[in-house]
């Protein structure tokens, strides 16, 4: 059910834990809110456990996810699930936000939560065995599985180091990167010397097989020659889409495509405020989305407060 008529104070795009704590933040604030999400709960909803968001000592991501969908409902903040956007456009005093899915809304603030979209493999078993053994961040879920053989895809600089990060929780790692590990040659040499982390570079992963969880990766090489490997985890880490598709270039990003903000979530754009994964601070953790998420909204009311009074 809708509450407002008109431009929004703020409007919100993504719904993960930045996004909504954002949402509950503004809500407060007497701001008129909406929320423009294709899916609520980001990727902590895929999070099989979670154990380090203070106040909860083990959860299921979908849980937590779940509860902080029940938390936003208490206050009034328009959602729209299931909608995409696709462009933001600065008109006069205001933002319009358009969706794939034809909404037009106008706001005097955005708040832009859109998180990190990762680079799927789009291989059998992927989407499947998500939250289940298939992971997007080997800082978030390694700790799950110490001690048990895993599998690390990708090709550069991140890949090497939750490669590293794992064999440091004694984890036997399979490195899989089709070409040439693109990382700094102190992460390359360390890789070397590590007896935990055999590389298989040249080879592709082409399915990720298990019933309830992941058991094993399928590699194929460019010989066309193929070897299974006995796996309890993947981690993917083949870097993330970056948000220029819906920003149009208003917004400054950094080399990695992450979104450059100041002290206070402001971006590069007055009016436009980016928090969580989405941006280039450093730490991408639920507990870190959701803190930024309250900073950002915190932010934004003062900052239309200040462009009132002008």
């Amino acid at each position: 059910m809708r509450t407002h008529e008109g431009p929004y104070d703020v409007l919100i795009i993504g719904g993960g834990p930045a996004g909504l704590t954002a949402a509950v933040y503004a809500a407060r604030l007497a701001l008129s809110t909406a929320v423009v999400a294709g899916e609520v709960g980001g990727q902590a909803q895929w999070a099989s456990k979670v154990e380090n968001y203070l106040g909860f000592q083990l959860i299921a991501g979908s849980e937590l996810v779940r509860q902080f969908r029940e938390h936003v409902r208490r206050f009034p903040v328009d959602c729209y699930e299931g909608e995409y956007v696709n462009a933001v456009v600065p008109s006069g005093d205001l933002f319009e936000v358009f969706t794939q899915e034809g909404t037009s809304l106008q706001a005097r603030a955005v708040i832009i939560a859109s998180g990190r979209a990762a680079a799927r493999l789009a291989v059998p078993g992927e989407k499947e065995l998500v939250g289940r053994g298939v992971s997007f961040c080997a800082t978030c879920d390694g700790a799950f599985f110490r001690g048990h053989p895993v599998a690390v895809v990708g090709p550069g600089e991140a890949a090497a180091e939750a490669a590293l990060q794992l064999s440091r929780l004694e984890c036997q790692v399979t490195l899989v990167s089709q070409r040439p590990l693109r990382a700094p040659e102190e992460l390359l040499r360390k890789l070397e010397a590590d007896p935990r982390i055999e590389q298989h570079i040249g080879w592709n992963v082409v399915a990720i097989e298990g019933t309830d969880t992941v058991e094993a990766v399928l590699l194929r090489d460019a010989a066309q020659t193929e070897e299974r490997r006995a796996v309890t985890a993947v981690f993917i880490e083949r870097g993330f889409i970056p948000p220029d598709e819906f920003t149009g270039g208003i917004v400054q990003t950094n080399e990695r495509g992450e979104i450059v903000v100041a002290r206070d979530n402001m971006t590069s754009q007055p009016g436009v405020f980016a928090a969580g994964d989405v941006t280039d601070d450093y730490g991408k953790q639920i507990i870190i989305a959701a803190g930024e998420g309250a900073r950002a909204s915190m932010a934004a009311a003062s900052w239309l407060r200040r462009r009132d009074v002008a």
